[in-house]
């Protein structure tokens, strides 16, 4: 059984529609799928309906903005799966919201500062290449100047390293400390899952850890954290091992995932391309009521 736990849409950052993404998960021979978008949920309707229609198997879930801020004056970028929760308990669904409208802030900033050597970017450019309402990032900023004519693909914007976090360009995100967002997706009823783990802590904002720092991850797990997204594209082999260790320490969950965008937004990262054991789903099951899942398989 091929499971997929981190998928977006152009709900968020990803370039094709719900019903689009749901087609080519079936033709690529997902049999169950999360719908990640960040810091929203609500594509899980339209994905539950149609994942009955292809007879797939569907898990809520939603990719979370958050803040490491273990020691002081200091903050580097964690982005935390959480599966299952509720979307209508209170606090989550005001973090969510909260989160959006600081990234649409942020996306004002960005745009700005991009002025200086892209004069034609606007963000209304931005805004109308987007989906409508759509939670807005750096894959909007690189679509909107390739429309522009000024890379020959998406892929190339970002391999110019424009939208890197090392550039004066560059905009933080403001967002919740990872920590108390566990806490929220806990009482919330999801599971909450670490997302590639480091992957981008070289070239992040903050001093951000080189490599693994045990206590830092001792102190997500004691806020109530459930799993570690382990193996992924740009979590290296020899992070996956100790990653692996830490979570066979803690009795962790496991996850494997492509973090599918659309080929034109990352063109490395097919569905499909890591996945998740069955044992680890149904873990993910078991622990996670505040929503329920659409389950067309004999788990």
């Amino acid at each position: 059984m091929k499971v997929d736990l981190h998928i977006h849409s152009e709900l968020s950052d990803g370039d094709d529609s719900i019903e689009q993404l749901v087609d080519y998960i079936a033709e690529a021979g997902i049999d169950v799928f999360a719908l990640t978008d960040h810091d929203r949920t609500d594509g899980w309707e339209l994905a539950g309906a149609l994942a009955n229609k292809h007879g797939l198997s569907f898990i809520p879930g939603v990719e979370i903005t958050t803040k490491g801020k273990f020691e002081p004056g200091s903050s580097f970028g964690i982005h935390l799966l959480a599966y299952l929760p509720d979307p209508n308990h209170p606090e989550l669904a005001q973090l969510l919201l909260t989160n959006r409208q600081a990234r649409d802030e942020r996306m004002k900033l960005y745009v700005e500062n991009l002025k200086d050597v892209h004069e034609e970017l606007t963000l209304e450019l931005v805004l109308k290449l987007a989906a409508a309402g759509s939670t807005l990032g750096r894959p909007d900023i690189a679509r909107a100047l390739h429309f522009l004519g000024k890379y020959d693909t998406v892929a190339d914007v970002w391999a110019s390293g424009i939208l890197g976090k090392d550039t004066d360009y560059y905009v933080r995100v403001n967002a919740p400390e990872v920590r108390d967002v566990i806490k929220v997706v806990r009482a919330a009823g999801g599971v909450p899952v670490i997302a590639h783990p480091l992957a981008r802590s070289d070239n992040d904002d903050g001093d951000a850890p080189s490599f693994f720092k045990r206590d830092h991850f001792i102190a997500l797990v004691e806020a109530g954290l459930l799993g570690i997204e382990t193996d992924h594209i740009e979590v290296s082999a020899e992070r996956k091992i100790v990653f692996d260790t830490f979570a066979k320490e803690f009795d962790l969950i496991t996850t494997g995932s492509s973090d599918y965008h659309g080929l034109k937004a990352k063109p490395n990262n097919p569905l499909g391309l890591r996945t998740t054991k069955l044992e680890q789903l149904k873990r993910i099951l078991e622990k996670g009521f505040g929503s329920s899942a659409v389950i067309n398989h004999s788990l």
